[in-house]
């Protein structure tokens, strides 16, 4: 469920917050081990704590990623994903690199050479009815960062834009 757990490590605390209600509401919680539980009554508190939609979206969201599998669709998705990055995408030039774990994916374009190219192939691919953000040094990487829901046809019509716009800017 976490990144950090595939490396072996039992952290202390861990702290989530943002849209983990699963329907978009702040929420906010601190994990901890329960010996280090040594908060009084209302000496712990925050700004997205006691939201109780948010608390009921969570339960749900919850409940649902156990009754879906979504572990497992994410292990399926992420080893469609790479392939296709690996096999169609990267080969269009040796020096396109792809990085990434689960869902959370990047075309890193920045040996290329072309300052910009990742901003151009994000409006690209917008103009081609994909939203697709830029991250990395000097914006160089195509972020590739789908919600763990998406249907596989909805990525392989996500990678498609993708490839036709990286091949399309290369030709250029």
């Amino acid at each position: 469920f976490f990144s950090f757990e595939r490396a072996g490590i039992r952290p202390d605390m861990v702290v989530l917050s943002k849209s983990i209600s699963g329907c978009g509401f702040p929420m906010a919680l601190l994990l901890m081990r329960p010996e280090l539980d040594v908060w009084a009554p209302g000496e712990h508190n925050g700004t997205f704590r006691g939201f109780q939609l948010a608390m009921v979206g969570a339960r749900a969201a919850a409940e649902y990623c156990a009754q879906e599998d979504i572990p497992a669709q994410v292990r399926e998705k992420e080893a469609f994903l790479e392939n296709l990055l690996r096999t169609e995408i990267a080969p269009l030039d040796e020096r396109i690199r792809v990085r990434g774990i689960g869902l959370v994916w990047g075309l890193d374009f920045y040996d290329l050479g072309r300052p910009g190219m990742a901003n151009d192939l994000s409006r690209a691919c917008y103009e081609n009815g994909l939203v697709i953000e830029t991250a990395g040094r000097e914006d160089s990487v195509l972020k590739l960062l789908p919600a763990l829901t998406i249907t596989r046809e909805q990525l392989e019509q996500g990678c498609a834009v993708i490839r036709a716009c990286v091949k399309a800017y290369l030709q250029a």
